[in-house]
């Protein structure tokens, strides 16, 4: 988790002077607990899935796992989809459009 400080720091704001980097993994007994002094941030993975945080080892552990405070939803596989077959469709369209009527030119 050291080496992600930054990055955690970046999304979660400074590590508290008191505050340990504890490396919690998948711990299902862990209870995180919540801190008065931090206001709760919210945080999207890469799925858009939301989890909004109440302390900042709880931040840190989630930006560490791959969580932020911004959602980049990109392209999405259906849209990048639906782009390329309208692109193959408009062209094979076009292309047999201008063929038919060269033809029908050239007689």
């Amino acid at each position: 988790m050291e080496d992600k400080l930054a990055l955690i720091e970046n999304n979660c704001g400074l590590k508290p002077a008191d505050q340990e980097l504890v490396e919690i993994g998948s711990n299902p007994n862990f209870v995180f607990l919540n801190d008065p002094n931090f206001t709760t941030l919210r945080l999207f993975d890469l799925e858009g899935n939301i989890i909004n945080v109440n302390s900042w080892i709880e931040c840190a552990h989630y930006v560490n796992g791959g969580w932020l405070t911004t959602y980049n939803d990109g392209l999405s596989g259906n849209l990048l989809l639906f782009s390329i077959v309208t692109l193959i469709t408009a062209s094979y369209l076009l292309i047999r459009h201008f063929k038919f009527s060269k033809k029908n030119y050239e007689k």
